[in-house]
């Protein structure tokens, strides 16, 4: 029995088979109630049973005499990441998926997700790794285990924990490894796509290349060798929020000058600062835009992000930025590579 059939049941069982039920539901105790065309009418808990049987009902009783009808719901396509803060901050946290039928998909449980984010997520993962030769010789950089698990396998996993599950994967450099390994998507309860570079497309380049038919009209991008606690919830918030065309994810970079720094009028000092700091903010390789610029790119040609955002603030376009005050990594390096294997068994990125 699969995992949905262990949490719905029809309107007309008796109550006996939703008792029997529950027993394979686990920690959640809901079920949901389904009417003869596999519609979700409503949900089903022990509180629910417990106040139809003070009221007379007795197992016999059909189902939908204890169903609670005035349930909370997400809709395929209108999903709202603010209710969902809203809800999980007044301890709900189950929720069914449904289809524009009404018809469950899946069970959203916020216990074990961190969101349930409406994005298509797009994996920059197609490049040589030249600095991490001799590692790439063999392996492509997003495959390069940290702490026993491939880079990319870590991403996923996390994308997963913002419950995001139309993922493309950009590959070139020994694509096979990648498509082999991770396969359409299934063993992690996901679907993924590929797009194959044959030649370098640069950061922004394959997105012109993105299947007709992926979920969401918006698209988070990001380099595969990135490894970071990023809140994408936050992240997606803030864009939304600010009706952003792009926001980027940016690191604070601290830059502490060993010297006085005189601040001048022509030839005259009239102030200076001993040994300042200054903290600048940096491009951290994460970015979220819509579906609907990717006209922007030309196909086929190499294209970075910087190009992305130029044309958008020479037209004055807003674009936005997000900064990741925790953990961030860009593993360009062996020296990189070799420190997130000494921080990895202390970071919770999944």
């Amino acid at each position: 029995m699969s995992i949905l059939e262990q949490h719905q049941v029809g309107a007309q069982e008796p109550l006996s088979v939703a008792l029997n039920l529950m027993g394979l539901a686990g920690h959640l105790r809901t079920l949901f109630v389904l009417d003869e065309n596999k519609r979700v009418i409503g949900t089903l808990s022990d509180g629910d049973i417990r106040r139809g049987l003070l009221k007379g009902l007795s197992a016999s009783d059909p189902c939908e005499a204890f169903v609670y009808t005035a349930f909370r719901a997400l809709k395929r396509g209108q999903i709202d990441v603010r209710k969902l803060q809203e809800y999980r901050d007044k301890d709900i946290y189950i929720f069914p998926l449904l289809d524009e039928e009404n018809r469950l998909e899946r069970i959203i449980n916020l216990h074990e997700l961190r969101s349930f984010l409406p994005l298509t997520a797009v994996i920059m993962a197609g490049g040589l790794g030249q600095r991490l030769r001799p590692l790439t010789l063999q392996t492509p950089k997003p495959m390069l285990p940290v702490g026993g698990v491939p880079i990319l396998e870590i991403n996923i996993q996390r994308l997963l924990r913002f419950g995001i599950r139309d993922i493309v994967i950009c590959v070139g450099y020994k694509k096979d490894q990648i498509m082999d390994y991770f396969g359409d998507g299934s063993a992690w309860d996901c679907r993924i796509q590929y797009i194959e570079e044959t030649q370098p497309l640069g950061t922004m380049g394959a997105l012109s290349y993105l299947p007709s038919d992926a979920e969401h009209d918006d698209l988070l991008l990001f380099n595969a060798d990135l490894l970071s606690d990023i809140d994408l919830e936050a992240f997606y918030l803030r864009h939304q929020q600010q009706s952003n065309r792009l926001t980027v994810a940016c690191i604070p970079y601290k830059v502490k000058v060993p010297y006085a720094i005189f601040e001048q009028e022509a030839d005259r000092v009239t102030a200076f600062v001993e040994k300042p700091n200054y903290t600048y903010f940096a491009n951290a390789g994460f970015y979220l835009l819509h579906r609907s610029d990717l006209n922007r790119i030309p196909q086929g040609e190499l294209y970075n992000a910087t190009d992305f955002m130029d044309g958008l603030i020479q037209e004055r376009q807003s674009v936005g930025s997000f900064p990741i005050l925790g953990y961030w990594s860009d593993i360009g390096s062996l020296s990189d590579y070799e420190k997130a294997q000494t921080d990895i068994p202390n970071l919770y990125l999944y």
